[in-house]
């Protein structure tokens, strides 16, 4: 965006009287963008299906877009189960943004990898099939989700003990 500059000067007359006269340079402003988080979907397939994620089911945002200023990636878990979906939210947050009583609530530290995390629950969510966990690399907020899909009724498995397993699997891919 360019910002045009009006110069006011002075020049002398022949007669040695001042005449007013009117300069203007263009300059130009430089603005940098807002720096971006970390993109999930750049974790290399490898590692989603050694996580036991389906590589073929990722969605980029949530149906196609990011959220409050966090770059999300998304996945199934691998057939033949595909009972539950995992995301991964990445922002330039605080912890304490899962720290808010009017989003998410039974929080508990854990240890998720090499990483101190936090795990919650978003409110009114069913605990026996959704989980979330959240830990800082840098300046992000890395958080991740696991959502059971509705017909698997009754799962085989605890999600926090699930999606802390498939985070971990991820862990030597994310930021730290």
């Amino acid at each position: 965006m360019a910002a045009l500059l009006l110069l006011a000067g002075c020049a002398s007359t022949t007669d040695g009287d001042a005449l007013a006269t009117a300069t203007s340079s263009a300059v130009a402003s430089t603005t940098n963008p807002a720096p971006t988080p970390w993109d999930p979907c750049t974790i290399p397939d490898e590692a989603i299906e050694r996580a036991g994620l389906n590589v073929g089911t990722k969605e980029s945002g949530v149906f196609g877009r990011d959220q409050n200023g966090f770059k999300i990636c998304g996945w199934e878990s691998r057939p033949p189960s595909s009972k539950y979906y995992v995301r991964v939210f990445v922002g330039f947050e605080t912890l304490d943004f899962v720290d808010d009583p009017s989003y998410f609530d039974r929080l508990q530290p854990v240890r998720v990898g090499t990483r101190d995390a936090t795990q919650y629950q978003q409110l009114a969510a069913d605990a026996a099939l959704n989980c979330g966990v959240a830990f800082v690399a840098g300046a992000e907020l890395i958080r991740a989700t696991i959502i059971t899909g509705t017909q698997v009724g009754n799962p085989p498995y605890d999600p926090c003990t699930e999606l802390n397993a498939v985070v971990a699997a991820l862990d030597s891919e994310l930021p730290t």
